[in-house]
């Protein structure tokens, strides 16, 4: 297997690590974790939408994250997942207008507070541009093709 091969497959694991510690974190305590809902006008605030966030996010980010880790489809999840980081990336776009650039993000929930000690949204801005970063690395040099199912560790060599 060539160097930019593994270079692919560290850069999906990574990704899904980030994705897997965001959704479990999410998990607890899912509302609080939402600081946009904070900042959107009250007749956007539809309760079945916030729900529905509250209740999907986490579970898509650990779904996403378990299957970069393992590369089921890991060209397809990344491209997904790119969808995904442009909505975080407007997000915090749209909380740094708004005069909220320092405020902690929440994006990682409970672990947010204690792995990174509450990262703030301008931080949570750079790493969403950090995971499309991994993303590029994915759909460039990931071995096989987009939508491969078989993970890489179980191809024929």
């Amino acid at each position: 297997m060539r160097g930019t091969n593994w270079l692919a497959i560290g850069a999906s694991t990574s990704l899904g690590l980030i994705f897997i510690t965001a959704g479990l974190g999410k998990l607890p305590v899912p509302t609080e974790s939402y600081a946009i809902f904070s900042i959107l006008p009250k007749p956007l605030l539809i309760p079945i939408f916030v729900k529905t966030v509250a209740f999907l996010l986490p579970r898509i980010e650990l779904i996403l994250g378990l299957l970069l880790i393992v590369g089921i489809g890991a060209k397809f999840m990344a491209s997904f997942s790119s969808v995904l980081i442009a909505i975080f990336i407007f997000h915090n776009f749209w909380m740094i207008t708004g005069g909220l650039g320092s405020e902690p993000c929440n994006c990682f929930g409970e672990y947010g507070k204690v792995i990174l000690a509450e990262i703030s949204v301008l931080e949570a801005l750079y790493l969403d541009v950090g995971m499309l970063v991994l993303v590029s690395i994915i759909l460039l040099y990931y071995p096989g093709n987009f939508f491969a199912i078989r993970p890489w560790f179980l191809r024929r060599r």
